[in-house]
This record gives C-alpha cells, sequence and structure tokens, in this order.
C-alpha cells in the first residue's frame, strides 16, 4: 500500500497537520482573548461589585433616613401637640381673666355711680341699706378673683391684689348691725317729736 503524498507531507510539516493551532501567532492571538475575556469578567465583577455596594448604601441611606424622619416626625408632632395645648390653656385663662375684668368693671360702674356726698340727710340711712349689700358683694367677688391667682399659669396679675395698702376686712354685718342698733335707738325720739308735732298742728287747728 503507497501512502498518500499530501499525508506525507502533513506529517512533514506540523504546522499544516495541527492546522496551524500551535504557530506563535496563533497561540498570541489566544492568549491575547483570554487576556480580554478575562479583563471583559473583571470588568463585570467590578461594576456588579460597584453596584451591589452603591445598593447597600442606598439601602442604609434610605434606613438611616426613615429613622431621622420618624425621630423628626415624632417630636414636631409632640411639639405641635404641646403648643396646642399650652394656646388652649392660654385661651381658657384669657377667657377667664376678661370675665373677672368685665365682673370689676361692673361693679365700678355700680360703685361709681353711687355718690354718697350727694345723700340728703332724710334718706341716708335708706340708702345707706341699698347700698351696703352692692358695696359688699363687689369686695366678695374682688377677694374670690384673687384667691386663686396662683393656678394661673400665663399671667401672674392675680398673685398680687392691686390698690392702696392692705387693710382690715370691713364687717358689712356689724355695720348693719350698728345701723339697725342706731335705727332703734332714735326711734322713741323720733316717735316722740312725731307726737309733739301732730300735738302741735291738733292744737293749732282747734284754735
Amino acid at each position: 500500500m503507497k501512502a498518500d503524498p499530501h499525508y506525507r507531507q502533513m506529517e512533514l510539516n506540523p504546522r499544516i497537520a495541527d492546522g496551524e493551532m500551535h504557530t506563535p501567532e496563533r497561540v498570541q492571538q489566544q492568549m491575547e482573548e483570554a487576556r480580554q475575556q478575562a479583563e471583559f469578567y473583571e470588568a463585570q465583577r467590578v461594576q456588579w461589585e460597584t453596584q451591589r455596594r452603591e445598593l447597600e448604601e442606598s439601602n442604609e441611606q434610605k434606613t438611616l433616613f426613615n429613622e431621622s424622619l420618624n425621630e423628626i416626625g415624632m417630636k414636631l408632632y409632640n411639639a405641635v401637640r404641646r403648643f396646642e395645648k399650652e394656646l388652649e390653656s392660654m385661651d381658657r385663662e384669657q377667657r377667664e381673666v376678661e370675665q373677672v375684668n368685665e365682673c370689676l368693671k361692673r361693679h365700678l360702674q355700680i360703685l361709681s355711680s353711687m355718690q354718697p356726698q350727694t345723700w340728703s340727710t332724710e334718706g341716708f340711712k335708706e340708702r345707706l341699706r341699698e347700698a351696703l349689700p352692692k358695696l359688699e358683694r363687689a369686695e366678695n367677688d374682688f377677694n374670690e378673683a384673687f384667691v386663686g391667682g396662683r393656678r394661673y399659669q400665663h399671667t401672674d396679675v392675680f398673685l398680687n391684689k392691686p390698690g392702696v395698702e392692705e387693710k382690715p376686712r370691713t364687717d358689712w354685718r356689724a355695720l348693719r348691725g350698728e345701723l339697725s342698733r342706731g335705727f332703734f335707738f332714735h326711734l322713741p325720739l323720733f316717735l316722740l317729736l312725731l307726737a309733739t308735732w301732730l300735738l302741735y298742728l291738733l292744737a293749732t287747728n282747734l284754735f
């Protein structure tokens, strides 16, 4: 059997026998392709690692932001509730102060209209009897307005009573008692004078 001349040539030329797979150029090309592929995979790995870190950082920042949001939101909510309660308290106290002020103003108008210096001697006791309860009521309301002054948180206007130095409290019952005793003490004299005057008129008419 004769050898094939072409086959014989392939055996003598290893570049042809191996299909030029192991030529320096081919090996260099393969190494370059492998290097490029390795660089591509490394670039992919670096990109994925960068994306992973960015995602983790984003999640951490999101968590921190959410915690800060909840914390600051709760602080603001508590502050708003406290301010609302404070405003409600201030509004309530303002209404109470306005009521007290209006009450004392009415008493002041009533007392200012009395003007006892203009009372005549004839009707003095009767007018005094009518005025005493008004004066007593005004003083009672004045004192009651300053009794609970310490319960107000937003004003100290009730802590000290205004006006001149403190005087002893007027005993209106004693004053009325003195007035009654004086009336009954002078009643016999008044009746005697009345009887004398009537007798005088009777005698004058008879003669």
